[in-house]
């Protein structure tokens, strides 16, 4: 029975996984700005915000129906010192995919080596629909 289970948990974190490969999604925020996501077939991301004028990167998986995205820097990071306050902080987004839309569930501060929840709310009127 646990072997069932696991094998069927299993295939379906791949198939979500083969699903979001090399795909990208997007998301406009006002006329001439449009936040983007691109997924590539190692887990890794690339999302920029046209509101930033930034890259940010990391990797992601799935946690049953849950998408994780763990983001853990700017593309402008590799610039500045380690120490810098201008270095982008690491942060984790739950979201969820639902009919080719992606919508934020929320997000957490990775602080003294945890994840801590942030009381941020996102709008429900912001998604990520797929483009391709």
């Amino acid at each position: 029975m646990m072997i069932a289970f696991s094998y069927l948990f299993m295939s379906c974190n791949t198939q979500n996984k083969q699903e979001l490969s090399k795909t990208k999604w997007e998301c406009k925020i006002v006329e001439g700005c449009i936040n983007f996501y691109e997924f590539n077939s190692d887990s890794s991301f690339i999302f920029y915000s046209c509101e930033m004028e930034d890259e940010y990167f990391g990797n992601y998986y799935f946690r049953g129906d849950t998408l994780v995205l763990d983001q853990k820097g700017s593309i402008y990071d590799k610039d500045l010192p380690k120490e810098s306050t201008e270095r982008v902080d690491r942060k984790q987004y739950k979201a969820i995919i639902k009919n080719d839309k992606l919508k934020h569930l929320s997000t957490s501060n990775w602080v003294n080596g945890k994840w801590v929840k942030s009381d941020f709310k996102f709008d429900d009127a912001y998604s990520y629909k797929k483009v391709d």
